[in-house]
């Protein structure tokens, strides 16, 4: 209640007296204040392994591709990661308030209804956020997926990182076994997240660029939550 009546109306606000560069250390202290009250109330905590890899995309941005298990990481990587960018469905742009705010970040919204001209789309913008030094988060399944179930990842993230040239840096979360999507409860604990080296895409097709990456983001998927 205290973010959504207080903190998002003045973000909204504040987004049209700044630049996007300006606007991103508010909406970063708005998901460390969220994911703050999520710890103090529910218990649910998080811890980052692998965070060193983080230093590998500060002056050479990535794809960064991660599995989707919960609202949970859409708060933490902007917390974590430098300047970002969504690549996201339209349709959350027109949530009230948040939808607006959320478009002052100028994510990549695409809607899937496009086919092929969408991929166009993601393909040309994702290339202009890289040249500006913003790396690009990309969820492969389309649609959050509860542990212990998996779905094929979407090729299309791949196919951009190979077009570009651009690295991958696979995130293995397990942000569900806390953050049940539909459940209103938490479950105590603490999430784990790995971040990986970077996996090159010259010289890989999109298939194997696929591969590469599901097989490193399952293989590090915790299965249960540390205490």
């Amino acid at each position: 209640m205290v973010i959504a009546v207080i903190f998002i109306p003045f973000m909204i606000i504040y987004s049209y007296c700044v630049s996007e560069r300006r606007y991103y250390p508010i909406v970063r202290l708005w998901c460390a204040l969220s994911l703050f009250l999520l710890r103090i109330t529910t218990g649910v905590k998080y811890r980052v392994n692998g965070i060193e890899n983080i230093g590998l995309i500060k002056d050479h941005p990535a794809v960064i591709i991660s599995n989707h298990q919960s609202t949970f990481e859409t708060f933490l990587f902007p917390v974590i990661f430098p300047t970002y960018c969504f690549v996201l469905k339209k349709e959350l742009l027109r949530i009230p308030l948040f939808g607006q705010g959320l478009a002052r970040l100028h994510p990549i919204a695409i809607d899937r209804s496009e086919g092929r001209e969408a991929l166009k789309m993601m393909i040309a913008n994702t290339k202009s956020r890289l040249e500006e030094n913003i790396s690009v988060i990309i969820f492969p399944e389309g649609t959050r997926v509860a542990p212990g179930e998996s779905l094929p990842y979407k090729n299309g993230a791949f196919l951009v990182a190979s077009k570009l040239k651009a690295p991958v840096l696979p995130v293995s979360v397990n942000s569900g076994l806390a953050w049940p999507r539909g459940q209103l409860l938490k479950n105590k604990g603490t999430i784990d997240i790995t971040i990986g080296e970077l996996i090159e895409s010259e010289d890989k097709s999109v298939q194997e660029l696929n591969d590469a990456t599901y097989a490193w983001i399952k293989a590090n998927e915790r299965t249960t939550l540390a205490k």
